[in-house]
């Protein structure tokens, strides 16, 4: 313990004062040094020294640190800036290229490098072990948006009011998609096609998320608070899990006790979204508000605020309609996208917030004519 606060607190002293001097101070140089040997100190009997973030907690070689104090905090957001929720420094590092990568961190925008003997990626948690996900190229997007639903599948599986949410299985699908976006992945080749009734769920709460964070992200939200968006969006449709399957999955019309009950779904995802620990805010307020309209109207009723929808429930309000309409479902056959655009315009008065619904169609435009 001791020896793993020592390099915290040496590796986030040298971040926090690299702006402060240039790069060749030698107050910058001796903290680089002890950082160095600090990590040796850790790799003393393996070739590696692994760095990885599990919710807010930090995991340093399989051991889990919570509680480790400023300097762990600090790392932890610094990485979860870049993207990343994994570091593995490996036998054979050095003081030229630790110091870059100590530069590399400290600054606010630009992502980290590829270094000889530093790995960075993304914690995968989803099938029992520990490892580095995201080295995906973009010709393989469609195994990969696969098994980011397969993660969704299996983490709402788990969803019951007696369990902890899985948020750290929510938290790395957002990066993974985040990772993508810089990558400049078309965001047409990120949504998923429904493969079957009983899998729509899953799939929408996927797309739906792949959508909003692409709004985000045009809009200019990045770091802490597009993880935080791309999660609600994620558990936005959280409170269908508490409806009747046989009412969910209903091929004809549903009748006035169903509908009913199925415009109950935003209370129940919220209700239960509050009493999650370690979740963002926005999550519940999504889930509540997902259906309500930009013009005060839809449901549920609500005597807050006017009625007024949050700026992130209006986006995922977007995303919600959009996917909706071409998936397929019990009722009705998919839409074309150069189908479902234009009918938002048209019926957009009052439904969404019309610079918002602009900024996407336009996005969604030029995804289209890559």
């Amino acid at each position: 313990m001791e020896t793993v606060e020592k390099f915290l607190s040496t590796l986030m002293t040298a971040v926090s004062n690299c702006s402060l001097y240039s790069k060749e101070h030698t107050f910058l140089d001796e903290l680089t040094r002890k950082s160095l040997s600090s990590i040796d100190d850790l790799m003393k009997d393996s070739d590696s020294l692994e760095i990885m973030i599990v919710e807010d907690d930090l995991v340093i070689d399989r051991v889990p640190y919570r509680g480790i104090g400023l300097h762990g905090k600090q790392l932890v957001k610094r990485l979860k800036r870049k993207g990343f929720s994994r570091i593995d420094f490996l036998k054979g590092i050095d003081f030229p290229e630790l110091k870059q990568f100590i530069t590399d961190i400290s600054t606010m925008n630009e992502g980290i490098k590829t270094y000889p003997h530093i790995r960075s990626g993304v914690v995968d948690v989803r099938i029992g072990g520990l490892k580095v996900d995201g080295d995906f190229d973009l010709d393989s997007l469609s195994t990969f948006t696969s098994a980011q639903v397969e993660t969704v599948k299996e983490v709402y599986h788990g969803i019951s009011p007696y369990k902890k949410l899985n948020v750290a299985g929510l938290e790395e699908i957002v990066v993974n998609f985040i990772i993508t976006f810089r990558k400049e992945a078309n965001i047409l080749k990120l949504i998923s096609p429904v493969k079957s009734y009983s899998e729509y769920t899953y799939t929408h709460a996927t797309n739906v998320a792949v959508l909003t964070m692409f709004q985000a992200e045009i809009l200019g939200i990045k770091d802490n608070l597009l993880r935080d968006i791309g999660i609600a969006a994620l558990l936005h449709d959280v409170g269908k899990l508490f409806i009747p399957r046989d009412v969910l999955e209903k091929k004809g019309s549903l009748d006035n006790n169903e509908w009913e009950e199925i415009k109950r779904h935003p209370l129940y995802g919220a209700r239960y979204l509050t009493k999650i620990d370690g979740i963002s805010q926005l999550a519940p307020i999504v889930a509540l508000e997902h259906h309500l309209r930009y013009d005060c109207h839809g449901y549920p009723k609500l005597k807050i605020n006017g009625n007024i929808q949050h700026l992130c429930s209006q986006t995922v309000a977007i995303s919600d309609y959009f996917d909706a309409l071409r998936s397929r479902r019990p009722y009705r056959a998919a839409m074309d996208i150069k189908e479902v655009l234009p009918l938002m315009k048209n019926e957009a008065k009052g439904v969404f917030n019309p610079y918002l619904l602009d900024n996407f169609i336009r996005g969604m435009h030029l995804a289209l004519a890559e």
